[in-house]
């Protein structure tokens, strides 16, 4: 293929370091799992009678997917996050190729490769050819990390297999969507939203029921399932690593065809011409900022309600769940702010974790600010009566208000479950008013993310480290028992953990007016630096 080599070459410059740090976090995820083995599980007849609940629990199916072989340190491990892991290569596999492929079409870089002596479908094959090899490197890292950690050859390389595959799937599926859609923003929805989400919660539900031919028959139509149904550390059936690689093969070759009939820069699926007058809510920028972002609102919305309620299904049995799992419970605890009420500290935890995930969609939306003013969209907004002060507000505000909306909504959702149990609404609203406690944390986030805009916007991945790192630090460096101060050493940290401490005004005040002074000086920042424009 003519000019292979110079489109591969440029995807990689382009890309590398977005797949190092996803590919670093991903594969040590299971095993600093593996370490933990022997702490979660305790030795003896408890440790069986521990794990026989966790399998036959069907929010924990739900939630971790099918259980075969507990006893071991890779299996337990492999089922207690590898689908979860497994998704999330799938994530960024999807990114990847349309960061690689549709987003430098929009950007015009692929019109002027392709102007050169270079065949057509080079850039297409070269981001797919990326993706590829960094889900397969992924793989093997993972393999090799699991087989210094457990005992099972076959094991560790039938997981490092099961991640990879089930990334090349949705290098699939991500390069299918950019050749349907003329924007990447649209493809990324439905690669994520639609397909992974849509398959994730069809998993979820397949899964948690007790076992029934009907029910295992379905297993075999949920590729997220896969890997997990190839048995790794559980006598592995290889044979199933047949159906993730050839719906791979079936999606690329699927994506070169399609993109064999289109045009560069269009989309199978053209963009509408829209009415020819437009309605009265685009007459500013605060409409414009609503019809750019709705469907991800949306999206953000059912599917944060979902998780919350999901979860919250598993606090009606937390306390027989999680009994002889001194670990876990010293974990819960710790995230809980120290209470002794298992139930607390399990909605305590699970609140501080949805924290971090909701603040995701404020940086996602606030980046929308600099991707338009790189975009050049920014510059003909401000030629017109819109001020800057206007225009920055527009995303600013739903940026803010959204991820602590959902926090609310999580609030509210997650102990409804608990409330039809006990037949009172009161833990309703204490939950709800314990994650009013945590909004502060989110306007932290956000002004520092505001004031990277508005001084520093080449600097504006710093917001993803801080995230990063609060992610890190809930869900996993919490299974290590670090001392109390380091799990503080973050955004929620400091905040109380309602209803198990006391109102703590002081932290909850400083860090909402922190956050709050960011905001201004980001503000200011953008009023008086220059606009990028084309």
């Amino acid at each position: 293929m003519t000019g292979f080599g110079a489109a591969f070459h440029l995807a990689f410059r382009r890309s590398r370091m977005f797949y190092l740090w996803w590919v670093i976090s991903l594969s040590a995820i299971l095993p600093l799992t593996v370490t933990k083995y022997h702490d979660l599980v305790p030795a003896g007849q408890s440790g069986q009678l521990v794990l026989a609940q966790l399998s036959g629990n069907p929010t924990m199916r739900a939630l971790l997917g099918p259980a075969f072989e507990l006893g071991n340190a890779g299996g337990f491990t492999f089922w207690r996050v590898g689908t979860f892991t497994a998704a999330a290569v799938g994530m960024m596999a999807a990114l990847g190729v349309i960061r690689a492929t549709r987003a430098e079409e929009e950007e015009g870089r692929v019109e002027l490769v392709r102007a050169g002596a270079v065949s057509p479908a080079a850039p297409l094959a070269a981001g797919v050819a990326l993706g590829l090899i960094a889900c397969l490197v992924l793989g093997l890292l993972s393999a090799l990390m699991m087989l210094a950690g457990t005992s099972g050859v076959a094991g560790a390389f039938a997981t490092g297999l099961g991640l990879a595959l089930t990334g090349t799937m949705f290098v699939g599926v991500g390069a299918v969507w950019a050749q349907v859609f003329p924007s990447a923003r649209t493809a990324r929805v439905w690669s994520l939203g639609i397909v992974l989400g849509g398959l994730y919660l069809a998993r979820a539900m397949v899964d948690a029921p007790a076992s029934t031919p009907t029910l295992d028959a379905w297993r075999w139509a949920m590729p997220l399932d896969w890997a997990a149904l190839a048995r790794p550390y559980a006598s592995e059936r290889w044979w199933v690593f047949l159906l993730p690689l050839g719906l791979t093969v079936v999606l690329v070759g699927l994506a070169f065809w399609l993109e064999s009939l289109r045009d560069v820069g269009a989309g199978l699926r053209a963009a509408s011409s829209g009415a020819a007058t437009a309605s009265p809510s685009l007459s500013g920028a605060v409409g414009l900022s609503w019809r750019l972002s709705r469907v991800s609102v949306v999206g953000w919305t059912v599917g944060i309600i979902v998780t919350a309620v999901s979860m919250g299904a598993l606090s009606t049995m937390v306390d027989s769940a999680f009994t002889g799992q001194p670990q876990i419970l010293d974990m819960l605890r710790k995230l809980g702010g120290g209470t002794q009420v298992i139930r607390d500290a399990f909605f305590s935890a699970m609140l501080s974790i949805i924290a971090t995930i909701v603040t995701i969609a404020g940086i996602m939306f606030l980046s929308r600010l600099r991707s338009e003013e790189n975009d050049g969209h920014s510059e003909v907004m401000l030629s017109t009566s819109t001020t800057r002060w206007t225009y920055a507000l527009s995303m600013l505000a739903p940026a803010v208000l959204l991820p602590v909306a959902l926090l609310v909504a999580t609030g509210a959702s997650l102990p409804m479950m608990q409330a039809m149990q006990d037949g009172s609404a009161a833990v309703i609203g204490t939950i709800t008013n314990a994650s009013l406690v945590l909004a502060p944390g989110i306007v932290l986030v956000m002004g520092f993310a505001m004031l990277l805009v508005g001084w520093r916007p080449r600097w504006y991945g710093l917001a993803w480290v801080v995230i990063g790192w609060s992610i890190f630090v809930s869900w996993i460096l919490a299974l290590f028992n670090p001392p109390d101060w380091l799990l503080r050493l973050q955004p929620w940290g400091f905040l109380p953990k309602l209803p198990s401490d006391p109102m703590r005004w002081g932290a909850l005040s400083l860090e909402l007016v922190l956050g709050m002074g960011m905001i201004a000086l980001g503000l200011i920042g953008y009023r008086r630096r220059d606009i990028a424009g084309r």
